[in-house]
């Protein structure tokens, strides 16, 4: 007997191939709607220079109140939650083929890319003195040595936030160099050149995007949904973006060098990954990993890899000397990276811990300081970051080095003294790139909560609870481990649901077919 196709199959087909265009559709408009909120009800920096912003209609600005400032923010956000954890589930399962869900899946990201490059830097002032950084090397100063004020004035030196007015750049040749090339390509105006930031930050998404994509094929993980993971969320939309930090370029720098890595272009790699150090040092972390496994050899003994490791190292001492030697600047943006430091409000872990040590011995009567004891938990905190880094470095030949790499940038900026949302996402999207597994709900908890760590300035703090703040702190770092640890065990549970039926789905189709055949 042959069989003729079946009606009522091809209609069920048509039916769920229309429904998952209408759900992608509806993501796609969520997360689109979700930081259109955020970008136009941002407030702009008080002493920016004027410059034209994004509006939309309905979303006031600057928004009347605290409280709705706070209220927009936070629908914003959840918007854009909801839109890529469903681009997230849906990029593996939109028909077609992986060609077809990885255009879709960029088409996305350049949607919701759209918005934030077209408003001004929001949930952070960086972009301020990046410019006063470049505008400084174009008249022969050393950002690197010495703080903004030595432009002495002009509206260079009055958009940088005063707080680091003083401080020394902590970004290398690579960054500074671009910065001085976009103050003097926009004729030394201070507007213009931070929306030329902007394109830089947007290009180091771009170089990500295709980096994460190369691995993902390389790693045999779906494209699709390792760019939406790893490049699409909120941390990258906001603060890479949005924020145009120069993170970006380093992340884009350095996800393309450990691209070419694992496709064996190992001096290619070498040299993207030492131009990401010279935009910011973390991606030094790189560096070492493949050097670690310059050799193909997966047994080979820790005298080569030691070797290959001395190797690597110097060939991007001595290219980083050049860089520095080009752009006129001293190794003094090494050392400036310990002026964060004096940050002690983010969500870092042994900074949390260290105060309140604090609190707890002024209750017992000790008399230590609380520098002393930032200090003591903040060198802990990097201790265990540094033995399990080491871990990482002797189990990356079967780790993965994208893997290992990725693992240790977010470990060493979760346990860091100082953790900003923008630290992040470049650990994040190797870890995308390489496979995301079973851990897939953990990442997306940690993504969603860091999105949260910074809000606009327009959103008043809580007085009454300022005394206690990193008391609370320590408490929402605990609410995130205990969400990420509820979200596994959901996730676990609704996958044996989801393989129970469809394993009845197809009994109940071979019924069918069986039925039909008499």
């Amino acid at each position: 007997m042959v069989l003729q196709p079946s009606v009522a199959a091809d209609a069920l087909l048509s039916q769920r191939r229309w429904r998952a265009h209408v759900l992608t559709a509806a993501y796609a408009l969520s997360g689109l709607v979700g930081v259109l909120i955020v970008v136009t009800s941002a407030p702009v920096w008080r002493n920016a220079a004027p410059t034209w912003r994004l509006t939309m209609v309905g979303i006031p600005h600057p928004p009347d109140s605290s409280v709705t400032a706070a209220v927009l923010f936070v629908g914003g956000l959840v918007l854009m939650w909801v839109g890529w954890a469903g681009m997230v589930g849906r990029s593996e399962r939109l028909p077609g083929t992986p060609r077809t869900r990885l255009v879709v899946a960029v088409a996305v990201l350049v949607l919701w890319c759209i918005p934030p490059l077209l408003g001004t830097p929001i949930l952070s002032n960086d972009a301020y003195s990046y410019a006063a950084q470049g505008e400084m090397a174009t008249r022969g100063i050393d950002p690197t040595a010495m703080g903004p004020y030595a432009l002495h004035r002009g509206e260079f030196l009055n958009a940088v936030d005063p707080i680091w007015r003083d401080a020394a750049a902590p970004y290398g040749p690579v960054a500074i160099q671009l910065s001085a090339w976009a103050a003097a390509a926009t004729g030394h105006v201070a507007a213009p050149t931070v929306w030329v930031m902007r394109g830089l930050a947007a290009l180091g998404v771009a170089m990500t995007a295709l980096g994460v994509v190369l691995i993902a094929r390389r790693e045999r993980v779906p494209a699709a949904s390792a760019l939406v993971a790893g490049v699409a969320g909120p941390l990258v939309l906001l603060h890479m973006v949005g924020g145009s930090h120069n993170d970006s370029l380093m992340m884009g720098l350095m996800v393309l060098g450990l691209a070419a890595f694992t496709a064996h272009r190992k001096i290619l790699s070498v040299v993207l990954v030492t131009l990401a150090i010279a935009v910011k040092l973390p991606a030094a972390a790189a560096l070492a990993f493949i050097g670690w496994n310059w050799s193909t050899d997966r047994n080979a003994p820790v005298r080569t890899r030691v070797a290959g490791t001395a190797l690597v190292g110097a060939g991007a001492g001595a290219m980083l000397l050049l860089l520095s030697a080009g752009a006129g600047i001293g190794f003094g943006w090494i050392t400036a990276l310990s002026s964060t430091g004096s940050i002690t409000s983010t969500f870092s872990v042994s900074t949390k811990l260290g105060l309140v040590a604090n609190d707890v011995a002024g209750l017992v009567g000790l008399g230590v300081s609380e520098q002393v004891w930032l200090s003591v938990f903040r060198l802990l905190g990097l201790a265990v970051a540094g033995a399990v880094c080491l871990w990482l470095l002797v189990r990356s030949p079967r780790i993965g080095v994208v893997r290992a790499v990725g693992l240790a940038m977010v470990v060493t900026m979760l346990l860091g003294p100082v953790v900003w949302p923008w630290y992040l996402p470049a650990g994040l999207a190797l870890l995308a790139a390489s496979g995301l597994g079973r851990w897939r709900p953990t990442y997306l908890v940690l993504i969603m909560a860091a999105s949260t760590f910074v809000w606009p300035t327009s959103v008043d703090p809580v007085q009454s609870i300022a005394g206690v703040g990193h008391i609370l702190g320590l408490g929402f770092l605990a609410l995130i481990a205990v969400v990420a640890f509820v979200a596994q065990r959901l996730s676990l549970r609704l996958g044996a649901w989801r393989d129970g039926r469809t394993a009845r789905r197809q009994l109940t189709v071979a019924a069918h077919s069986r039925w039909i055949t008499g």
